[in-house]
């Protein structure tokens, strides 16, 4: 009990640190010996890994109360709009049509017999259509509410928490401006159909903004698909022969994947088969791959595709629309800083 109790203690401290630390700026100086300075960025890189699973639990609480807030000011605005009390909101917003069948309360008790044995069958009927029909309102209440949010101009601004570790290392595949200003980390897998379905989307990314975003890969082969792990070390063996991004191409544009399909790609792109052949058994190949996949479990990235955009996490396949706006954005207050510290 004392042990839990601590790491309660040690929890709640460490997130209060970084409520304070979110004060300063990255390039604050924290300290300084000798006069060579500390800065807060340094500090954060030299433990990214504890400090992000943080800054997520932190991100998601104030997210939460944050929506909370919204959502309180919207029905007060929509109140004040009807000359109604927000009680009186809320209760409208679950007005609707509530037809519950037989058939759907015979289902659910079916479903649930086990958890009412205590009660008689016509007890238990009555108390899942009750159910059912406060579920029905619910479904009315957040319908209406989302109504409500269009309605009103509601504008969010609580960015997401940002990787102080930089993950462009320079040993991961790369490809687009030597000097990025943004940076898009990709974690994938050869195996994941939503993966394959993005490619088209990152290419389109990179013709249009090649001069200013940076693509890196990361392997992240996940359980399940069998084939992704001996395909991702079979793309890091081509990797060793300067042949990464078509090889990568060659296996999404795969229909399967297979020892004989990785050889088929090598022979296709002029590798020397030998020394691939010994690669995809190293433990070079291995150890490489499995770095990757280090480096998304500890910062929790467990589906792919996931993104890293300027040190911000993006999970699922976006669309160019999306990303664009995302990469305007990071354009966007790139120029707006730049601009501040020349004036």
């Amino acid at each position: 009990m004392f042990f839990q109790s601590s790491r309660g203690i040690v929890w709640s401290s460490l997130l209060i640190l970084l409520l304070a630390a979110s004060a300063f700026g990255q390039d604050a100086v924290v300290a300084s010996v000798n006069n060579i300075e500390i800065t807060q960025k340094q500090v954060d890189e030299s433990v990214a890994t504890r400090i992000y699973p943080l800054q997520q639990q932190l991100y998601a609480i104030r997210k939460a109360a944050l929506e909370n807030l919204v959502t309180a000011k919207i029905l007060e605005s929509e109140a004040t709009d009807r000359g109604i009390s927000i009680e009186e909101l809320r209760r409208q917003l679950t007005l609707g049509e509530i037809k519950v069948t037989r058939a759907q309360v015979e289902e659910a008790y079916t479903q649930n017999a086990s958890f009412f044995a205590s009660m008689s069958p016509d007890e238990a009927r009555e108390r899942l259509r009750l159910d059912l029909e406060t579920q029905a309102r619910m479904k009315h209440y957040r319908a209406g509410l989302e109504a409500l949010r269009k309605k009103w101009v509601v504008n969010l601004n609580l960015p997401p928490p940002s990787f102080a570790l930089e993950l462009d290392d320079g040993l991961s595949p790369a490809k687009g401006s030597s000097k990025p200003t943004v940076t898009i980390v990709e974690f994938s897998d050869f195996e994941c159909p939503f993966c394959t379905a993005v490619q088209n989307t990152l290419k389109q990314i990179m013709e249009t903004y090649g001069r200013d975003v940076r693509l890196v890969f990361k392997h992240l082969p996940l359980e399940g698909h069998r084939n992704s792990l001996p395909a991702a070390r079979a793309a890091y063996c081509a990797a060793e022969q300067d042949r990464f991004w078509q090889f990568h191409d060659a296996l999404f544009a795969s229909k399967t994947l297979s020892p004989s399909v990785f050889t088929q790609i090598a022979t296709d792109l002029g590798l020397g088969l030998p020394k691939f052949q010994a690669c995809l058994s190293s433990e070079q190949s291995r150890a490489g791959v499995i770095k990757d996949m280090e480096t998304a479990r500890l910062f929790r990235i467990e589906s792919t595709p996931s993104f890293i955009v300027n040190g911000k996490l993006i999970q699922g396949a976006l669309s160019f629309a999306d990303f664009q706006r995302i990469i305007e954005q990071e354009l966007s207050q790139r120029a707006n800083q730049k601009q501040s510290s020349t004036n």
